[in-house]
């Protein structure tokens, strides 16, 4: 795994903690941060083709939309 890939993937998992400690306490403002940053690193990682365990469930438990990435140029 590359560092890129790892840095991601621990970004991810950190705002997926955010959002649960959020929920837990009913802090309604930072539930709407860290989807914000949920949301942010899941458009880099569908840019990237980085699959993240949590992220579309939590995004879609809130009626998010899951980020698909950039089409590849060269197969357009």
């Amino acid at each position: 795994m590359s560092e890129f890939v790892a840095q991601i993937r621990g970004r991810a998992a950190e705002a997926l903690t955010w959002l649960h400690e959020a929920q837990d306490s009913g802090d309604e403002y930072l539930v709407n941060v860290s989807l914000d940053q949920i949301e942010s690193i899941a458009r880099v990682a569908a840019d990237h083709q980085i699959a993240l365990d949590g992220v579309a469930e939590s995004l879609s438990a809130y009626g998010l939309p899951v980020p698909q990435g950039r089409p590849n140029p060269s197969s357009v």
